[in-house]
């Protein structure tokens, strides 16, 4: 069965759940890029980190 985008996003966040918002968001960058591979992109990737204090 494949994975959802949801279950991708998760394993990319849960890879190093303590880092930093930038490492997530490099995390989930190189998930989608390997999902990706040399297919077109139609669209923009647009990710925001937060961190709650």
């Amino acid at each position: 069965m494949p994975m959802l985008v949801t279950d991708r996003m998760l394993a990319a966040l849960n890879a190093e759940p303590q880092a930093d918002p930038k490492t997530l968001l490099q995390n989930i960058k190189k998930s989608v890029d390997e999902f990706v591979g040399d297919a077109l992109r139609y669209d923009d990737l647009t990710m925001l980190g937060v961190k709650l204090l």
